[in-house]
């Protein structure tokens, strides 16, 4: 789908070649027309509104990574896809992708977007939409698996591509743990991931230490809505009262109902939150309710603490890439509230953890950057799960297959 020149060969008299100490030219990335179609192809394929509904994308995955010479695995933890290719002895480098969309109805205005519609989990029929970059993160891991297949001889070792289901619900990665994944793949010896953010297209966002929060996501219910209310209205003190004001902190509620009609009381009221439990209890007991809360915990995810040494090398390797253009190409990475299930391919059962890298890389159209920039109103850009959240295909598509590709070399230890 991309048509990406070869990196230059290293010294073949020394195989211990440092990346520092190889040519490395830009990636003529020519996007053809048909990336349009890869889009689109992608948003029809994998709506994902439900548990593991990603099919059609992961049999498109699959298909051409098997092209490319990848050992595939398929319908690991749902519809979840591994590809590997051993490249002679050395260090085996996992790189992370996800295949699920939102339930959003996308307002781009773009000629390709989408107008897909699906039964979600609840019954209800709903918009779907990429409003994460998950089909920007696709495009680059098959573009970044395509390069690097390409180039063989200017590397040795294995790389993996899980490719999970259910990310958007933090579902997906620990389905293929629980599903054997780590037994079905080689150990990792570094464990990366990238994610599309709404900062200026192209750049490239690193940081060591944690960049990403905790989430616990609570299924309640409770006898009844009045309760409900006053749970959530009380919940939202959380933040003031008793989060240190310097950490980053969100209570959100996301889905809340009760009743079938405005003259029937309703029995009980059902609501998501990602909130401490004893908040729930406390409320309830205070309102002397006949029946304590059931809680449900739906998703539990740890924070995303990149190993320090790893991203010094990473950020390291971009740098000596991207030479005099690094200054403006690589920003710091800001610590974000949300949170992020690829922290648990890095925590294998029963193993020591697997040092990982997470990092994130600027998809925002750079006139729309630069014009909010000037005028201080970045924070109204469109922002991931935003259906006005818009991609610049080029250079956010370079961008995501050069730093998937920097990462490999650099940690098979050329």
């Amino acid at each position: 789908m991309s048509n990406l020149s070869a990196l230059s060969q290293p010294n073949k008299s020394n195989e211990q070649t440092k990346l520092s100490d190889l040519t490395w030219p830009r990636l003529d990335i020519q996007i053809p027309l048909s990336f349009d179609k890869w889009r689109d192809l992608f948003k029809k394929a994998f709506p994902a509104l439900d548990k593991y509904r990603e099919s059609r994308t992961a049999s498109v995955v699959a298909r051409h990574l098997e092209s490319l010479g990848y050992h595939v695995q398929r319908k690991i933890g749902g519809h979840g896809v591994v590809g590997i290719l051993t490249n002679r002895e050395g260090k085996t480098v996992s790189l992370r992708s996800e295949l699920d969309a939102l339930p959003m109805e996308e307002d781009t205005g773009l000629t390709y977007a989408s107008k897909v519609r699906q039964v979600d989990a609840d019954g209800y029929t709903k918009p779907v939409m990429h409003a994460c970059g998950h089909d920007m993160h696709i495009a680059s891991l098959l573009g970044a698996a395509d390069l690097l297949h390409k180039v063989k001889n200017a590397w040795f070792g294995t790389l993996i591509y899980p490719l999970q289901p259910c990310k958007e619900r933090l579902l997906g990665a620990q389905a293929m743990i629980d599903d054997a994944l780590f037994d079905k793949i080689p150990l990792p010896d570094f464990v990366l991931g990238q994610h599309a953010v709404p900062t200026r297209a192209g750049s490239i966002g690193t940081q060591p230490g944690q960049v990403l929060g905790f989430l616990d996501s609570l299924a309640v219910r409770i006898d009844p809505i009045l309760m409900a209310r006053c749970i959530v209205s009380r919940l939202q003190m959380i933040v003031a009262r008793e989060i240190d004001f310097k950490e980053p902190c969100a209570v959100t509620c996301s889905y809340l109902h009760g009743g079938t009609d405005a003259s029937i009381i309703p029995e009980f009221a059902d609501f998501t939150l990602d909130i401490p439990k004893r908040i729930i209890d406390g409320e309830c007991r205070a309102a002397n309710s006949p029946k304590s809360p059931r809680i449900v915990t739906s998703a539990s995810c740890p924070p995303i603490d990149n190993d320090e040494e790893a991203t010094t090398r990473f950020t390291r390797a971009l740098r000596s890439f991207y030479g005099d253009d690094a200054p403006k190409k690589i920003i710091e990475m800001n610590l974000d509230i949300t949170a992020d299930d690829f922290v648990l391919l890095g925590h294998p059962p029963g193993q020591k953890p697997i040092p990982y890298v997470y990092w994130n890389y600027g998809v925002t159209p750079r006139d729309e950057y630069d014009q909010a920039e000037k005028e201080g109103t970045l924070r109204d850009l469109p922002f991931d799960h935003n259906p006005r959240f818009v991609l610049e295909i080029e250079p956010s598509l370079r961008a995501g297959i050069e730093g998937l590709a920097i990462v490999s070399v650099e940690f098979f230890g050329l």
